[in-house]
């Protein structure tokens, strides 16, 4: 089985997606075979080589722009695509969750100035990575506690200085969305240059998902000009981070099953192999119910992302909640797959080079990426008790001053 083949039964679910679409996929899922990933006990640094290879690979064959608007030169397909194309990554390596799409370049779509947007969109059609620079040492996202804060200096500008934790992508991004205070103390956000003066970072040897570098970003008064390099209007930043994030989980959360689902027909494989060989007389009992178990549970877990997707594209304000607790719960459902499955296969599941141990490891640190999952579970019971979920600002940029006296109030 392959991941198209996993995928195959869900056809009539999605109308929305062409032939094209599901050639495409197929495509993707053909190229990733071909393709040789360093082994998880090689060093970060020769895989994230390998990674941001892929990503620029992938970037020439069109997966970068697949979802993106025609007004901004994407190919404007339904955002499913790139669910379902994430899927198809993780069933090969669940590192490659930034090798299709923007990422959180996509940040960068509706809300910078233009020609900032432009340009950094040129550059991620390219293969380029945007990262995201929000949480702080009292951990999580809570980004309505941040410390991290901009004055002002001459000619309009902003410096920031502040330190931030558990930044993935840390040596390979060009360039990260910052959330910080600006001069009158409210959250923004803003696209800052991995070039620009004032960084430094330091990294740290994560336990999984370590094929990024991961670790501190630290800014030491680095500027930001805020009538272009703003995401969104001053003090838009928690409705920035919100809406990113509705869109952005379902899709870590469809490559985390992919991921588990990749291990499932690795297990399935080698059992049905061993029988064939004459190694085991049968299958015995218990592995053939954690099979189906699991196979009904995620596939169950990616109708639930791609439902999330749908709602987000639709602009539905359940999509947070969706994405929240979706994400939890869909990556701890891949998790426990491969907790079941890979003890069926022995000793073989656990060596330093095997792609089942690693896919444990990084399923396990996964739960505490984009939202520690008992803050998502908890954030998301909050809103249940509500009437209503909240609702999903759209957020949009205040028109652009020229470059000369690009300065927004600071005042509102």
């Amino acid at each position: 089985m392959n991941a198209m083949d996993w995928l195959e039964p869900l056809r009539p679910l999605l109308p929305d997606l062409a032939s094209d679409d599901w050639a495409r996929l197929a495509r993707l899922d053909a190229l990733l075979d071909q393709l040789t990933a360093p082994g998880p006990d090689v060093a970060q640094a020769v895989r994230s080589a390998y990674l941001l290879q892929v990503r620029q690979q992938l970037a020439g064959a069109g997966y970068a722009t697949l979802t993106v608007p025609a007004a901004h030169g994407g190919a404007a397909r339904p955002a499913v695509s790139q669910a379902l194309s994430q899927f198809v990554c993780g069933w090969h390596d669940l590192d490659l969750r930034d090798a299709t799409g923007l990422g959180h370049g996509a940040l960068l779509l509706g809300a910078a100035g233009a020609a900032v947007r432009d340009r950094w969109l040129a550059r991620l059609a390219a293969g380029d990575l945007v990262g995201i620079a929000a949480t702080e040492r009292h951990g999580g996202s809570r980004i309505q506690e941040i410390t991290t804060r901009a004055t002002l200096a001459p000619r309009g500008r902003w410096l920031i200085s502040g330190e931030k934790t558990w930044v993935s992508r840390l040596g390979e991004s060009a360039g990260w969305v910052v959330f910080f205070r600006d001069p009158d103390g409210r959250v923004s956000a803003a696209i800052i240059d991995a070039a620009a003066p004032g960084l430094q970072w330091e990294a740290i040897q994560p336990a999984g998902l370590a094929g990024w570098s991961w670790g501190v970003l630290r800014l030491h008064q680095a500027p930001v000009n805020p009538g272009t390099d703003l995401i969104g209007s001053p003090g838009a930043g928690l409705a920035v981070f919100r809406e990113h994030f509705a869109r952005f989980r379902p899709l870590v959360t469809a490559t985390a099953l992919g991921a588990a689902a990749g291990v499932h027909a690795t297990v399935a494989e080698a059992l049905a192999a061993r029988v064939r060989v004459g190694m085991l007389p049968r299958v015995r009992d218990n592995a053939l119910i954690a099979l189906g178990r699991n196979y009904a549970s995620l596939t169950a877990a990616l109708l639930a992302s791609l439902a999330t997707v749908a709602l987000g594209g639709a602009g539905d304000v359940r999509a947070d909640l969706w994405a929240r607790v979706g994400k939890a719960y869909g990556v701890e459902t891949a998790l426990s797959a491969v907790d079941e499955l890979a003890p069926l296969v022995g000793a073989a599941g656990f060596t330093a080079d095997s792609p089942l141990a690693k896919a444990r490891a990084d399923l396990a640190a996964l739960r505490y990426a984009d939202g520690i999952h008992d803050s998502l579970y908890r954030s998301g019971g909050k809103t249940l008790l509500t009437d209503r979920p909240e609702q999903v600002t759209t957020v949009t940029h205040l028109p652009v001053p020229s470059e000369q006296d690009a300065v927004l109030p600071t005042s509102a």
